[in-house]
């Protein structure tokens, strides 16, 4: 019994240093609620009022105006967003306490279910190497999940759940445990749907790796793991229990729809993964591949195959490295004994027996030290982060120019909708890329001056097919419009500060 309390404290303090990372970086960054957060608990607001969802969409005067429906595939997360951002005085505190449950749920299930091993006592050098720099790893894996306060980050803790689940059907065909996946996908389908397919592809991908005949080629080797027909099965149970959403069946396009639409927009997060927006994933990638040849073992394709297809995500959208460090994460923590036999054999190489016998001792310590330490700092930078205000939300001045212009048709770029839906305004486009029509996303482009045909005749063409009765510009999008608008005698400026200008005709 001592033992198991034991384990279970240990893997509840693993779980206490990517947690004050991540209060550290909330406490010194203003970059963490960004306009998805604000239509997100606008959704559940109206979810939790009308008890129902709505039909076409009530937040943006356009999208209404087009008869254009949202296809809600993250509803059931919407309406949690919006009932923790009821905690406090404003929403950022729902926000820090979203953002933190998710993080302290995804590190429990990995250093629970894989980690159990870690630190044990008696070791000798060696292996005490390899279990921080697997927790290291780890640990700075979980520091690249965090983000804004999305229904992503709940569904990081499902994509870990379904990992283990499928590594158990692999393992174990005789246990029943893997068909609580449809039970999950149901939940998935829910609470951020559009990323449903990554699990239905794993799936797949470990019905593939069933029918491969077993081999050994080099340093890469598989083995014959449960049947085909198993995930097979699997498979269309989790096609079924993606069904169980409101929309049914029409869910499964809205990844794709997405990707489109924000391809279009040129939205950063959906862009291809490269050096300049993605070090630290081809960084992580060298250092796995270096275990790899420090062990010099071979490595089994099973455990593999998760890490390469969220790596291939990732390579298609930046933002696939969310789901990629989750894979890694559960992938090294896999491979802690053949980075153990590594670490051993340099060590007893380059370290003297005294050397070593003083390290084991002052290794002892760096545990509850560092987990100490890691809780100090959370509880210091917790208020910081608690009392913390984004940056692009608009300021008093600008709420009251625009409740004094009461705009029906405002111009909102495509950042700057979710704003003005937390300000109480309806927008014209917001981040909800897949929501809008391409025309749409297009004008709002040329209005916000990122757009190569941003010239003053297109600018013109916008305004004839929309007929704005306010424009607001976001200074972080671009100068053209702007100036372009004051010179114009038929606009006059309301309001100009730090981050906004709102213009309205002349009567």
């Amino acid at each position: 019994m001592s033992r198991s309390v034991s384990a279970s404290v240990r893997v509840l303090a693993l779980t206490i240093p990517p947690l004050a990372a991540l209060l550290w970086v909330l406490g010194g960054s203003n970059y963490y609620c960004d306009s998805d957060f604000y239509w997100h608990i606008a959704l559940g607001r109206a979810l939790a009022q009308g008890g129902h969802l709505p039909g076409v969409d009530g937040l943006s005067w356009a999208a209404q105006q087009q008869g254009l429906e949202y296809v809600n595939h993250s509803w059931l997360a919407d309406w949690l967003l919006y009932r923790l951002s009821l905690l406090g005085a404003t929403e950022i505190i729902g926000a820090v306490v979203y953002l933190a449950g998710c993080l302290v749920l995804l590190a429990l299930v990995l250093f629970g279910l894989w980690g159990r091993g870690l630190l044990p006592p008696g070791q000798r050098l060696a292996h005490r190497l390899a279990d921080w720099a697997v927790i290291l790893g780890v640990w700075l894996w979980l520091r690249y999940t965090w983000g804004n306060p999305r229904p992503q980050q709940l569904a990081l803790v499902f994509f870990a759940l379904a990992l283990y689940l499928l590594q158990s059907a692999w393992e174990h065909p005789e246990h029943r445990r893997c068909f609580l996946l449809p039970v999950l996908v149901v939940l998935w389908a829910n609470v951020h749907g559009a990323s449903l397919p990554l699990v239905l592809w794993l799936t797949g991908l470990y019905g593939l790796l069933a029918l491969l005949p077993p081999f050994r080629r080099g340093s890469l080797y598989h083995r014959r793991g449960a049947p085909a027909r198993r995930f097979a099965l699997l498979l269309t149970l989790e096609v079924l229990a993606g069904c169980c959403n409101p929309y049914g069946p029409r869910l499964y396009g809205q990844f794709f729809a997405a990707d489109a639409n924000s391809a279009l927009v040129r939205v950063n997060e959906w862009q291809p993964a490269a050096w300049d927006n993605a070090p630290a994933f081809f960084l992580a990638m060298g250092l796995l591949l270096l275990i790899w040849l420090l062990a010099r073992r071979p490595l089994l394709l099973e455990p593999l195959a998760p890490l390469l297809l969220t790596a291939a995500f990732t390579l298609l959208h930046v933002r696939g490295m969310f789901w990629w460090c989750v894979a890694a994460a559960v992938f090294l923590l896999r491979q802690r004994p053949a980075l153990q036999a590594g670490l051993e054999r340099v060590a007893d190489r380059v370290s003297p027996g005294r050397l070593r016998s003083l390290a084991r001792t002052a290794g002892r310590a760096v545990f509850p030290l560092v987990t100490a330490a890691a809780l100090a700092a959370g509880v210091y930078v917790a208020p910081a982060a608690l009392n913390n205000q984004f940056y692009w939300v608009f300021p008093p001045e600008l709420v009251a120019a625009l409740e004094q212009t009461d705009p029906q048709r405002l111009y909102t770029s495509y950042n700057a909708g979710g704003m003005a839906i937390q300000a109480g305004f309806s927008s014209f486009v917001d981040s909800r890329a897949q929501l809008f029509i391409p025309q749409m996303l297009v004008d709002a482009q040329i209005l916000a001056g990122t757009r190569r045909q941003s010239a003053t005749w297109s600018i013109d063409e916008v305004l004839a097919r929309w007929q704005f009765d306010a424009v607001l510009l976001a200074k972080y999008d671009a100068e053209l419009p702007a100036s372009y608008f004051a010179k114009r005698p038929d606009w006059r400026m309301v309001y100009d500060g730090p981050w906004y200008t709102l213009f309205v005709p002349q009567n």
